[in-house]
């Protein structure tokens, strides 16, 4: 219970976190992504907040539970090594953008890839998360290693499950935040003549 009411909070930390809009932003390009960058960078502080908390959490219960309940441990770390990896990685990228030197379509072009990433990831948790009930449902039918194949799959429902709230929740703030700041600048820069001869929506 207290595993799932922490995933609620951080879940809810996420929506509202990333999803306010700064009111000393402009309608510019350049502001657009100096706000893309900031929700990026709040991202990763929740993803290596999580990282974390798992790390602290799966390590003390590692070496104070057995069965099941340890391997579930012991997976969550090892899991959360790679998420504090990749948490530290995206943060140290959003950081590194100089904005200034970027046009619409370099700014579009970084939006669709970031889409596409995050839908991708969105399709992986639901494959982590099927990995989990399978492991799960195996653990019934073994005699050898239970324990391990059900502590491994609720880690995976665990950890496939906040990832997923965490990429959906990320792809329609993002999506929002174009639709509202990116999308209509750059279609008035095509009504204008600016030169922009696809803009590719999601």
């Amino acid at each position: 219970m207290k595993m799932k009411s922490f995933i609620l909070i951080l879940f809810l930390i996420t929506i509202i976190g990333l999803g306010e809009t700064h009111a000393q932003y402009g309608s510019s390009i350049e502001s657009f992504e100096l706000r893309r960058q900031e929700i990026n960078q709040s991202a990763m502080l929740v993803l290596g907040s999580w990282a974390l908390g798992n790390l602290l959490v799966g390590g003390y219960g590692h070496f104070t539970t057995s069965g099941q309940t340890r391997d579930f441990h012991q997976f969550n770390v090892m899991w959360n090594v790679v998420n504090l990896g990749i948490a530290a990685y995206g943060y140290y990228n959003a950081v590194g953008v100089d904005a200034s030197g970027m046009t619409g379509l370099d700014v579009l072009r970084e939006h669709n890839t970031l889409q596409n990433i995050l839908l991708l990831n969105i399709g992986l948790n639901v494959t982590y998360m099927t990995a989990g009930l399978y492991l799960r449902e195996r653990s019934k039918n073994v005699t050898k290693h239970a324990d391990r194949f059900r502590g491994y799959g609720n880690s995976l429902l665990l950890q496939g499950g906040f990832l997923f709230l965490f990429d959906v929740s990320l792809f329609l703030i993002h999506r929002n935040h174009a639709g509202l700041h990116l999308f209509p600048q750059l279609e008035s820069l095509a009504t204008d003549g600016a030169g922009l001869g696809l803009l590719w929506r999601f």
